[in-house]
């Protein structure tokens, strides 16, 4: 039950990654009525829909609820663009006074040399950059933010991705295995990600805004830090792919740092840390 004069917070893919870190964030405050919004089986405390466009209105919308699997999504090709597209004109239809979109620094391409700006040209270059860049567009419109994350990561994380891959091999003895050593990303802890979106729930204009450390990290870097914190700094790392073409993603967070309060907090040390301390 939604407590009276409390502003009521629409939270979609709220038993996701950032979903399920940001309502439990939300719930130690006062002043919001979280309505945590999944489409998973019935759990309790959770409003289950068949479709996110059915979530109910309110004074916040916070959007989440789209597939992060890139490969996935453009497996499944244009049907998922046209029904994420369906899903977000619905939602903006209910009127909600503030609107924030969890989109992706994929729109910017890896072909950059120094941190992308919120200026910097996107690409549309397959079905989950185009889908991203048209739902921000959307949203825009509406009057709403845009959030650009980088690459999340903490306790909770997907499985399809290179901290776990490495997690995983670190019983072994044989050389930790990756596919690609070289692409150069940005890593940005889950309670980072979230005090971001707390902290942009404040903010009266309708913007993009990158959430990412500015921190350019390789594969290979992140992989020797990883096997640092494990005390098995010494053992061998191998590519996979060894003629790998240059790949580069960090974002520049200057505007975020200028506009509100918000500083990412952990380093990429303590963000590995945490997650071991978890496994």
């Amino acid at each position: 039950m939604v407590e009276s004069g409390l502003k009521k917070v629409i939270v979609t893919g709220a038993t996701g990654f950032i979903g399920t870190a940001l309502c439990k964030r939300l719930e130690q405050d006062k002043e919001y009525s979280i309505i945590k919004i999944t489409r998973a089986k019935n759990i309790q405390g959770y409003l289950r829909v068949n479709s996110y466009q059915d979530s109910p209105a309110g004074d916040i919308l916070i959007h989440l609820a789209e597939d992060s699997d890139r490969a996935r999504v453009n497996k499944v090709g244009d049907i998922y663009r046209q029904n994420t597209g369906k899903v977000i004109e619905e939602l903006l239809r209910k009127k909600y006074n503030k609107i924030i979109y969890g989109s992706s620094s994929i729109v910017y391409g890896d072909k950059g040399t120094e941190p992308y700006s919120e200026n910097s040209c996107t690409y549309s270059t397959d079905i989950y950059s185009k889908s991203k860049l048209e739902n921000e567009q959307r949203v825009l419109n509406a009057g709403g933010i845009v959030v650009r994350f980088s690459n999340i990561i903490g306790p909770g994380m997907l499985n399809n991705n290179i901290l776990l891959d490495v997690f995983k091999q670190l019983s072994e003895t044989s050389p930790i295995t990756i596919q690609n050593s070289k692409p150069i990303r940005d890593f940005v802890y889950i309670d980072d990600a979230v005090a971001s979106i707390v902290e942009l729930m404040n903010c009266t204009t309708s913007e993009i805004f990158n959430v990412g450390t500015s921190k350019e990290t390789s594969i290979y870097q992140l992989t020797k830090q990883i096997m640092n914190f494990s005390k098995q700094k010494n053992r061998e790392i191998r590519s996979i792919i060894t003629d790998a073409e240059y790949s580069y993603n960090v974002l520049n967070i200057g505007k975020i740092r200028n506009k509100t309060k918000w500083l990412p907090k952990f380093t990429l040390e303590q963000s590995i840390n945490n997650i071991i301390n978890s496994i």
